[in-house]
């Protein structure tokens, strides 16, 4: 193969691996109305929104986009979605039309164009709540959770007008909604364009993400292959137990010591970090609470009693080793949101990885008994067995300056001292129920988020995205062209 047919099928090769890489549409943060005491409020970036970049060539792509209406033709009846442009330095709302295979944004501006290139306002995470609110001016301001398009407005809408056709029957043909901006100036103004032409309305409908207040995790199932669990042998506490009277006696104390018990449930798109979260595991009573997406950790304290028998003058050490865990794993589990105002939860199935540490095994160790006075080990007698006559007979010292040896070791005796928050973790108690597989399925849609029709709720639509079907089969196709070029 000459220089020039080398270059010429390299160049070729790069062409096509840009052609078969997926290219991730660019994404930008969402502004929502938190505050509905005062005109301009405070604005806060939306955990389940974004703003993201158009992109004909990914079909799956408005399965999540955020529907602003509905188009309606003799033709043809499909659902318009949430976009907008800039124009002029401004982003601009508008609603999405379909020309042949492809989409375009209609901006809701005094231009009044057709953009091939925009944003479309995306609910990947599937538990943002997001609906179209009713608004007139008499109303206190700008409602919570409106979202914010340019500088000073939000993303509004009016029902566009009905005409009678030539029978006399009134009907509608295109879009049922004029999208356009709701502008607080003064007691407020829903700005849309009709009829090419800019109209200001008193009433209308405000677009409104409501967030959840609160989650819940439930079916955690965790990826058994994948498991990770290190474990490390600690020193807990160490004590003395020494007898300072003149006589064989009982002596004994409480071993008192700390450790940390920590919790990481991960993170996910369209969860919002730092929410207050309540974990059912499989055999616990009690939720554990943390705030999603942060690491948890809880100081926890256990007392051990420990008694034994020592003659006077003499001690032991005891020694408190415990089994600190860490417990690393993929799981699944089912997550649930929880809005004011409403009784009702919407849940979906999540993917993630949590992180456990915790404290499991506690033992305790002793040393030989030894002299308070010197430290020296304190010997004990040896007994030895006669055969021939059956007796026994006891090793015993001469000297009058020491205690008496001891006729056998001490046993030493512990047990709990209160509530004990040390043992197996649930989590690893529960591994042999978890799937056998590493296959977690997160791309399920929400249970109880599918539109109402008689609710007129502005949700993302639902599926799995094809986008990593089409990755895998070009990264193998890239790989057999690889190999073939290589070898040429």
């Amino acid at each position: 193969m000459t220089s020039n047919s080398c270059l010429i099928s390299l160049g070729c090769l790069l062409v096509l691996i840009q052609t078969l890489a997926p290219a991730k549409s660019a994404e930008h943060s969402v502004f929502t109305h938190k505050n509905a005491s005062s005109v301009l409020g405070q604005l806060v970036t939306s955990s389940t929104l974004v703003w993201e970049s158009y992109d004909p060539k990914d079909a799956t792509q408005l399965q999540f986009a955020v529907e602003g209406g509905k188009y309606v033709t003799e033709d043809e009846h499909y659902p318009m979605y949430v976009c907008r442009v800039p124009i002029d330095g401004i982003q601009v709302s508008g609603h999405t039309e379909k020309i042949l295979q492809r989409h375009v944004c209609l901006a809701a501006h005094y231009k009044h164009g057709k953009y091939d290139n925009f944003d479309v306002l995306m609910n990947k995470g599937h538990l943002g709540k997001v609906g179209w609110r009713h608004w007139r001016k008499f109303d206190a301001g700008v409602p919570v959770g409106a979202i914010r398009i340019g500088d000073d407005s939000y993303i509004g809408r009016h029902r566009a007008p009905s005409q009678p056709n030539k029978d006399g029957v009134v009907t509608h043909w295109g879009a049922d909604f004029n999208l356009g901006h709701l502008e607080p100036v003064g007691l407020g103004k829903i700005r849309v364009i009709e009829a090419e032409r800019e109209k200001y309305y008193d009433d209308g409908e405000v677009l409104v993400e409501t967030e959840p207040f609160r989650y819940e995790l439930r079916d955690i199932k965790l990826d058994r292959l994948r498991t990770d669990i290190q474990e490390n042998m600690t020193e807990l506490v160490t004590r003395k137990l020494e007898n300072l009277e003149d006589k064989y006696s009982t002596v004994e104390t409480i071993l008192s010591y700390t450790f940390n018990y920590n919790q990481y449930w991960g993170s996910h798109e369209g969860v919002a970090r730092g929410l207050p979260t309540k974990i059912f595991e499989k055999d616990e009573a009690v939720p554990a609470e943390i705030n999603w997406a942060l690491k948890h950790t809880e100081k926890r304290s256990e007392n051990k009693a420990v008694h034994t028998k020592l003659w006077p003058g003499t001690a032991i050490n005891v020694t408190l080793r415990g089994n600190y865990v860490t417990l690393e794993a993929p799981y699944s589990g089912k997550l649930f949101a929880f809005y004011y105002g409403s009784d009702e939860s919407v849940s979906r199935k999540i993917s993630a990885e949590v992180r456990k540490s915790y404290l499991k095994e506690v033992k305790l160790e002793f040393s030989p008994v030894y002299w308070i006075e010197n430290g020296t080990l304190v010997p004990t007698t040896t007994t030895t067995t006669t055969t021939s006559t059956s007796t026994t007979t006891h090793a015993t010292t001469t000297s009058t300056n020491e205690p008496t040896p001891i006729n056998e070791p001490p046993l030493v005796h512990m047990k709990d001292n209160g509530v004990q928050h040390s043992g197996p973790d649930t989590l690893e108690k529960t591994l042999h129920d978890s799937p056998s597989s590493n296959e977690l399925n997160s791309h399920e849609a929400p249970e109880n988020m599918s539109s109402d029709p008689g609710k007129d709720v502005a949700l993302a639509g639902f599926g799995v995205n094809a986008a990593g079907s089409t990755f895998i089969a070009g990264s193998t196709l890239l790989t057999l062209l690889l190999t073939l070029f290589l070898s040429l």
